[in-house]
C-alpha cells in the first residue's frame, strides 16, 4: 500500500503533464513519441534536451542532467525537494498531506511559495488602489497620458502603492498575514534605525508586477509618481527573485516569440506595455540592468534573434558591447535599433503608428557592426595614429572577451574572424593572433565553471564487474518494461548490489513487482526520496528502453547474477576444502567434485555484460 506522502507524490504524476510543464521554460519540438528543445540547464547550439511524456522523464545528453517533473521543478527553480512538491501540488490541485520532515532542510526565512503568495495578494492590493475611483484617478489620468488604454494596463495587472505607510499593515493583519512574510517578500521593509518599525517598500509609485514562464508573481517594479531620486525601485533579490535573470512581460510574450523567432527587448515597464498595445506582443523588458548571460540563456530557449532598443547614441555603444559579450558564447544573433529623435519606445509609439516602429525594428543591424560603425567615428575623429590603434584595439578586445569563453567552438570562431576580418579589411590570420593576444587569461578551472564548457562531457556510469553489470541492465528492464521480467525466485540478496542509488531502486522495484506485476514508472518515482534515485530511474528507464528486447536481456541478466552466485559460493567451498585438517585424498576427491559441478554449469565464472 502507498503511505499518504506516496499518494500525494503519485496523484502529482498523474495530472501534471511534464511536456506541459517544461515547454513553459523551453520551445520543445515532437519528434515522434518524444520532444526536443534547447536544455534549460547548460549553453548549447544543438538541441539534446528530450522529453519522453510516455515515461514522464526528461534527459539532457549535453549535460547529463535528467528526472522527472519534481526534479526538473528542483533545477529549473532552485528549490529543494519539499518546495518542489508544494509547488506542483499547487499546480495540481493536490492537498498535501503533511510528513513530520515536510519542513526540515528548508532554508531561513519564507520559501518562495510563501513569496509568491505574498506577492499576488500585494498585486490584488495595488490593482484595488489603481481602480478605485478617487485614489487612482490622477495615476489613471497619467497612464492615459502616455497613450496606454485600460485594457494592456489590466492585462499586465497594473497597479498603484498609495502613499500611505498603514495601508499594507493594516491590509495584513485583517486578511492573516504576518509582516515578517511581507518583509521576506519585500513587500515592506524594517527601519535600521530606531526601534526597527517596519515600512512600505513602495509608496506614491506606479507598480508593475513581474511574473516568470508560469505567470508567478516573483518581484514588483515600482515608478515614482512624485519627486523620489529613485525613479524606479525593483524588489530585492530573494529566494524568488533575482533581477538578472528575470524579464519583464516574459509570461505575455513567450508564445510570439516562439512564432516570429525574435523578441524585442527594451529597457522600460512602460515601453513593453506600449509595444503589446501596439501589436508587438514579443516585446520583453530588462529589469533597469543590461542584458546579461542569464537573460541570453532564457530567450535563447524560444528564438535566435534579439532586437535590442535604445534612445541615445551613448547607451546604443554600451548596448553594443554587452550584445557582443552576451552573444557571442551563446551563438545568438543580437541586433540594436535606435529609437529616433531621443524618444523612448513608449513616447514613440504614442505619436507614430505601428509601421513606423516596424520600420525601425527592420533597421536593426548587427551588433559587431553596430560596435564597428561607433568605432570607426572615434577612429576618424582622433588626431593621432595611436588614439586610431587603440580604437581599434578596443573594438577587438570585446570580440577578445566575447571568444574567451570556452563555449566558443572553432567553427563558430573561425567564423567570427572572418567577419571581423572583414569589417577591418584585414586578413584574417592578423585579426586571429590579434585576438589571441588581446583574450582575457582565464585558470582552467574558470572556463570550466562556464554554462556549458562541460557540454558532453558526461559519460554512463559503469559497473565495475560482470555481476554488477547485469544487476544494472536487470533493473534497466524492470524499470522500462517489468512484464518482461520473470517471477524472481533464487536470486542472490539484492545487498550485494554495490551501487547504493540503484539498490534502493531495485528494491523499490521488486516490491512493486510482487505487489502489482507490472508497474509503471511514475509508481517506482511516487517512491524516490530522492533528486538523485529519481534522475537516475529516468537514466535507466530510458537506457532499458533504448536496448530493447527486454524478455531476452533479463533472462540473461538474471541467469549471470545466478552464476555469480555459484562461482562465488565454489570459491568459498574451496577456501575451505583447501585449509587446513582435511587429508590429502579428502582434499583431493571435494576439489573434483567442486570442478565437475562448475564444468556442469557450462562455465567456471560469468560472462562479463556486453556495455
Amino acid at each position: 500500500m502507498l503511505t499518504s506522502f506516496e499518494s500525494d507524490k503519485q496523484q502529482i504524476l498523474d495530472r501534471v503533464d511534464l511536456v506541459g510543464l517544461v515547454s513553459e521554460h523551453v520551445a520543445l519540438r515532437q519528434r515522434g513519441a518524444r520532444w526536443v528543445g534547447l536544455c534549460p540547464f547548460h549553453a548549447e547550439k544543438t538541441p539534446s534536451f528530450t522529453v519522453n511524456p510516455d515515461m514522464g522523464i526528461f534527459k539532457c545528453f549535453g549535460c547529463g542532467k535528467g528526472g522527472d517533473i519534481f526534479t526538473f521543478v528542483q533545477d529549473q527553480e532552485k528549490v529543494n525537494f519539499v518546495e518542489a512538491l508544494e509547488m506542483l501540488a499547487d499546480r495540481a490541485g493536490v492537498e498535501l498531506h503533511r510528513r513530520g520532515d515536510a519542513n526540515q532542510g528548508q532554508a531561513d526565512g519564507a520559501s518562495r511559495m510563501e513569496i509568491s503568495k505574498a506577492n499576488a495578494w500585494a498585486a490584488a492590493l495595488f490593482q484595488r488602489n489603481l481602480a478605485d475611483p478617487k485614489l487612482g484617478e490622477s495615476t489613471r489620468t497619467y497612464l492615459d497620458s502616455r497613450g496606454l488604454s485600460p485594457e494592456i494596463v489590466a492585462k499586465f495587472g497594473v497597479g498603484l502603492a498609495l502613499n500611505d505607510s498603514d495601508l499594507i499593515p493594516n491590509a495584513a493583519t485583517k486578511d492573516g498575514l504576518a509582516i515578517q512574510l511581507l518583509i521576506d517578500a519585500d513587500i515592506m521593509r524594517r527601519s535600521e534605525h530606531g526601534n526597527g518599525r517596519a515600512y512600505d517598500t513602495y509608496r506614491n509609485r506606479l507598480m508593475f508586477p513581474i511574473r516568470d514562464m508560469t505567470k508567478k508573481i516573483i518581484g514588483f517594479g515600482g515608478r515614482t509618481l512624485g519627486d523620489d531620486a529613485a525613479k524606479y525601485l525593483n524588489s530585492r533579490q530573494n529566494a524568488l527573485f533575482d533581477k538578472s535573470r528575470s524579464l519583464y512581460g516574459i509570461d505575455l510574450a513567450r508564445e510570439s516569440i516562439v512564432s516570429t523567432g525574435r523578441v524585442i527587448v527594451v529597457e522600460g515597464y512602460t515601453d513593453c506595455l506600449a509595444a503589446h498595445q501596439a501589436g508587438f506582443p514579443e516585446t520583453v523588458a530588462t529589469l533597469g540592468t543590461a542584458l546579461t548571460l542569464a537573460h541570453v540563456d532564457v530567450l535563447r530557449r524560444y528564438c535566435n534573434q534579439i532586437i535590442l532598443l535604445f534612445d541615445s547614441d551613448q547607451a546604443g555603444d554600451a548596448a553594443a558591447e554587452r550584445a557582443i559579450k552576451v552573444s557571442i558564447p551563446r551563438c545568438v544573433n543580437v541586433r540594436l535599433a535606435h529609437i529616433p529623435e531621443g524618444q523612448d519606445p513608449c513616447s514613440f509609439l504614442a505619436d507614430h503608428d505601428k509601421e513606423m516602429f516596424a520600420d525601425v525594428l527592420n533597421a536593426a543591424i548587427d551588433a559587431l557592426e553596430f560596435k564597428w560603425n561607433l568605432t570607426q567615428r572615434r577612429f576618424n575623429s582622433e588626431s593621432s595614429e595611436s588614439a586610431r590603434r587603440e580604437a581599434v584595439l578596443d573594438f577587438l578586445r570585446v570580440v577578445a572577451e566575447g571568444m574567451s569563453t570556452g563555449a566558443v567552438d572553432a567553427i563558430q570562431r573561425g567564423l567570427l574572424v572572418n567577419q571581423v576580418a572583414h569589417l577591418l579589411r584585414m586578413d584574417r590570420s592578423e585579426v586571429n593572433r590579434l585576438i589571441a593576444g588581446l583574450a582575457p587569461r582565464r585558470q582552467q578551472d574558470d572556463r570550466l565553471s562556464e554554462p556549458g564548457a562541460r557540454a558532453g562531457s558526461s559519460r554512463r556510469e559503469m559497473p565495475v564487474s560482470g555481476e554488477q553489470a547485469a544487476w544494472t541492465r536487470l533493473l534497466e528492464v524492470l524499470l522500462s518494461e517489468p512484464g518482461a521480467v520473470p517471477e524472481i525466485g533464487a536470486l542472490p540478496d539484492i545487498e550485494r548490489m554495490t551501487d547504493e542509488r540503484d539498490r534502493r531502486l531495485t528494491t523499490i522495484a521488486l516490491a512493486l513487482k510482487d505487489q502489482l506485476g507490472e508497474f509503471r514508472l511514475s509508481d517506482v518515482l511516487a517512491r524516490c526520496e530522492s533528486p538523485e534515485d529519481t534522475q537516475r530511474a529516468g537514466v535507466l528507464a530510458r537506457m532499458g528502453s533504448e536496448r530493447g528486447n527486454y524478455v531476452a536481456t533479463a533472462a540473461l541478466a538474471i541467469e549471470r547474477i545466478q552464476c555469480a552466485r555459484e562461482h562465488n559460493e565454489l570459491e568459498h567451498r574451496k577456501a575451505a576444502l583447501l585449509g587446513e585438517g582435511l587429508e590429502e585424498k579428502e582434499r583431493t576427491a571435494n576439489l573434483a567434485a567442486i570442478y565437475e559441478a562448475a564444468k556442469r554449469r557450462g562455465q567456471f565464472a560469468p560472462r562479463h555484460a556486453s556495455s
